[in-house]
C-alpha cells in the first residue's frame, strides 16, 4: 500500500479534477472551494474553482492539503500515483 507524503506534497494532483455527473451533488454540503462553473471534458465535467487552470483546486480540497471526501473520492483520485499514466513523487511503500 502506499502513503502520501503530505509534509512535501503541493496538491498538484487535485487540481482540474474530473467528475461525473452526480458526485459533486452528491456531496454539496462538503465542498470547500465554492463551485462558479463546469467545463465539459468528455462525458464527464471539470468543476471550476477559479478560471485560472493553475489555481483551480478540487471543490474538496482542504486548506490542510487533504480531501474532504476521501473516503468517497472519484476513481481518478483513487488511481492517482498508481498507475504510470498518472505518476506521484510523493508516494511510497507503506510498511504492513
Amino acid at each position: 500500500m502506499k502513503k502520501c507524503l503530505l509534509h512535501k506534497c503541493d496538491a498538484h494532483c487535485c487540481y482540474n479534477i474530473a467528475f461525473e455527473h452526480g458526485e459533486l451533488e452528491r456531496f454539496a454540503s462538503m465542498i470547500v472551494n465554492p463551485v462558479i462553473a463546469f467545463t465539459p471534458f468528455g462525458c464527464v465535467r471539470i468543476a471550476m474553482t477559479n478560471m485560472d487552470l493553475d489555481k483551480n483546486k478540487c471543490p474538496f480540497l482542504r486548506a490542510d492539503r487533504r480531501c474532504n471526501i476521501y473516503e468517497n473520492r472519484p476513481d481518478v483520485c483513487r488511481k492517482f500515483g498508481e498507475i504510470p499514466e498518472l505518476p506521484c513523487e510523493y508516494l511510497k511503500e507503506s510498511k504492513p
